[in-house]
């Protein structure tokens, strides 16, 4: 007889001690995409951006799925998508997607970009970002690998020491450093 119900106790116990989901988050697909279309990333922007002006908008699909389009001086530099899919009334999977260049995920550590928008690599920022957003968080670096992008540690190094923002079209190389750079012309808006 306690053989019998030490058979049916433990595997219910082990059922209830079950890992959670990998990207299932205790949300509803409304509220999901809620937050994930009313936000701007800011404070994956903050941890990640190396130096040059970016803007991130998102653009949905109700309730299926939010495309960041990561913008500077007027140009797109990359995009990545979370797709929202519904496990039951509360809860949602989001599946973090990269847009793809020369058949790799760009920003995956193995492109180099000469005036790159984020230190590489950026999947894991973005899976945390949108973590932290569905689960009602702060977004937490330490939960991220840190960056490998040796030209994002230069321009974002030049930012903080109080140089102007790179653009996407200044040369490589350390000209971009020289704190007495010209400025724009007149007229002509800093990207």
């Amino acid at each position: 007889m306690r053989l019998r119900l030490l058979a049916i106790a433990v595997p219910t116990l082990l059922a209830g001690c079950a890992a959670p989901e990998p990207n299932v988050y205790d949300i509803g697909i409304a509220e999901a995409y809620r937050r994930l279309a009313g936000s701007e990333l800011d404070e994956l922007r903050f941890a990640r951006q190396c130096g040059i002006l970016i803007h991130l908008r998102p653009q949905g699909t109700a309730g299926r799925s939010v495309t960041w389009r990561v913008v500077s001086g007027g140009r797109e530099v990359v995009n990545f998508t979370a797709t929202l899919t519904p496990v039951d009334a509360n809860r949602t999977r989001a599946q973090v997607s990269m847009e793809r260049v020369h058949g790799r995920e760009a920003y995956d550590g193995t492109i180099f970009y000469p005036r790159p928008a984020f230190n590489q690599p950026l999947r894991p920022a973005v899976e945390e970002q949108v973590a932290a957003l569905l689960e009602g968080r702060a977004y937490d670096p330490a939960r991220v690998p840190r960056g490998t992008d040796s030209v994002c540690n230069v321009q974002r190094a030049g930012l903080e020491a109080g140089h102007r923002p790179f653009t996407l079209t200044d040369e490589p190389g350390l000209a971009g450093l020289i704190k007495g750079r010209p400025e724009p012309a007149e007229g002509q808006a800093q990207r």
